[in-house]
């Protein structure tokens, strides 16, 4: 059978509530917010994940520096990029119980590890048994994400912000960290999808006293708990702006941080760190130099010199979030 909808409760949901836990994953592509994402929604899961175009295109810093650090906090995850050659192209995704490959199952066909590949896409999987599963696994040459040598085989690349003036559009770049920033070449894309979210209300003369920056201002709560209001006009002008509500994506900040974020609440009405929503509220205390758990005063806002950030879309699992004054 062709599974071409609801391709994340065909290669994950279903299996999973048939009793498997372990699953090996060979991607040419993978990013690390769908990776959270998987965790966090089957939380028995043992996952093996391979990216097969790893050396040749290189790994984006955001998503290396976070598979380190899931791999550091959770056992139950190995990520390993293939530094062989050809690259690997394959898509396979190979369920299996206590080391015992007979009971298995596996899916194969178009959807690399990502949103994209499970939800932003048309893709395509079916289910494909066979006897000589480890062929496919043994075909790469995998190196540990966490390897200190990781470096010497594969390139990581990162955003470049260039403000314009003179009223010209932001541009990013991907840029080769090898080679001291030097743009990958045709990666220098105008920054036009964007939307500024306030910090203040009232024209900028108050904040929300136990909502917004100082929604952790009020007995019982973690004083740093924060959220970023997101109008319902930036809804109505951009409907298709953020992912849907609950999904994870990454923010990358002007000053160099990555948060896991989501849109929540009743109408998409906050931006938070899904992780802990006191991430958000530690970043910009920090910025606004305001004491951690402390009450964020409107005048700490109008003193660091903006009242708005201003959030552009990279792709539909990154975005940036620029604060600079």
């Amino acid at each position: 059978m062709y599974y071409h909808q609801n391709l994340e409760g065909t290669a994950f949901a279903d299996p999973y509530i048939r009793g498997f836990r372990k699953i090996r994953i060979l991607s040419g592509y993978a990013s690390s917010i769908f990776l959270t994402h998987i965790m966090d929604n089957y939380p028995d899961i043992e996952i093996e994940l391979i990216i097969g175009m790893a050396k040749r295109d290189g790994i984006n810093k955001w998503d290396h520096n976070k598979y380190k650090e899931m791999m550091q906090n959770n056992p139950n995850i190995t990520v390993k990029y293939h530094i062989g050659s050809p690259a690997v192209h394959t898509k396979v995704y190979h369920w299996y119980k206590d080391g015992l490959f007979s009971d298995s199952v596996t899916f194969v066909g178009s959807s690399n590890f990502s949103w994209g590949g499970f939800r932003d896409l048309k893709e395509l999987l079916v289910e494909a048994n066979h006897a000589n599963i480890n062929d496919v696994f043994d075909q790469v040459n995998p190196i540990l994400c966490t390897d200190p040598n990781v470096e010497q085989h594969i390139v990581f690349k990162d955003v470049q912000y260039t403000r314009r003036t003179n009223n010209a559009n932001p541009t990013f770049t991907l840029v080769d960290l090898h080679n001291t920033g030097i743009p990958v070449s045709g990666t220098e894309m105008p920054a036009s999808e964007f939307v500024d979210l306030p910090l203040l209300i009232k024209n900028d003369t108050a904040i929300q006293e136990k909502a917004g920056l100082n929604w952790g201002q009020r007995p019982g709560r973690e004083p740093n708990q924060a959220y970023i209001k997101v109008p319902l006009e930036v809804h109505r002008e951009h409907p298709e702006f953020f992912p849907p509500r609950d999904h994870q994506f990454t923010v990358i900040t002007d000053d160099g941080h990555q948060m896991v974020c989501v849109v929540a609440q009743d109408g998409r009405k906050a931006l938070e760190t899904s992780e802990n929503n006191s991430i958000l509220g530690v970043y910009f205390r920090n910025r606004l130099n305001v004491p951690l758990g402390a009450r964020v005063d409107p005048q700490n806002v109008i003193n660091y010199g903006r009242t708005t950030v201003r959030v552009f879309k990279i792709d539909n699992e990154t975005y940036f979030m620029d604060f600079s004054v």
